[in-house]
């Protein structure tokens, strides 16, 4: 007796590296996209907005000013394990970086995520991932609330501190003695 025909499984998804992944962007497969990869998936991420842009900016500009622009980043990829690279809004580094690489936990004190239409995964995906990589600071600058969600000591793949800083109201930038205001 015959049996019935059944088409091969091909469902299954393909798992990309880090190294892989910067292979693929090295040639032009993401031109003209702003692509994140999570645990070996590829994720398209939108565009960011005017006013995610103005406050991107005005983050870098006002951390740029206390720290000197050799030690900030805006719009770099950030290495936080074999196949997971996320894209931040803006870093703060703890020590000059050069060539043409993704940052690393180590090169990090603090990143800033401006969150427009993206607060869940900021405050989710992004906090936990950060954290499990040990970025000892991070902030979600939540526009719609206006306030920034501040997260300090990683621990355990979560952070241990966690504050809520009004727009206007002073943050303390990491390894100074400074402040910065977001609105």
């Amino acid at each position: 007796m015959n049996k019935p025909f059944q088409l091969a499984d091909t469902s299954t998804k393909a798992a990309f590296t880090t190294a892989e992944y910067l292979r693929m962007g090295e040639s032009g497969a993401f031109d003209d996209m702003k692509i994140e990869l999570v645990d070996g998936e590829l994720e398209r991420m939108n565009r960011p907005l005017n006013d995610h842009s103005r406050r991107q900016t005005l983050v870098i500009i006002r951390l740029a000013m206390i720290v000197g622009e050799a030690l900030v980043r805006g719009d770099v990829g950030v290495d936080v394990s074999d196949n997971t690279v996320l894209g931040c809004d803006a870093a703060l580094l703890r020590h000059p970086v050069e060539g043409q690489r993704l940052l690393v936990p180590d090169d990090l004190a603090l990143i800033v995520e401006v969150a427009q239409t993206s607060l869940a995964r900021d405050k989710g995906l992004k906090r936990v991932r950060y954290a499990a990589a040990a970025i000892p600071e991070y902030w979600v600058v939540d526009g719609d609330r206006a306030v920034v969600h501040v997260y300090r000591e990683p621990v355990d793949g979560d952070y241990a501190l966690i504050t809520t800083v009004r727009f206007g109201e002073p943050l303390a930038v990491p390894g100074t003695g400074a402040t910065i205001t977001v609105s």
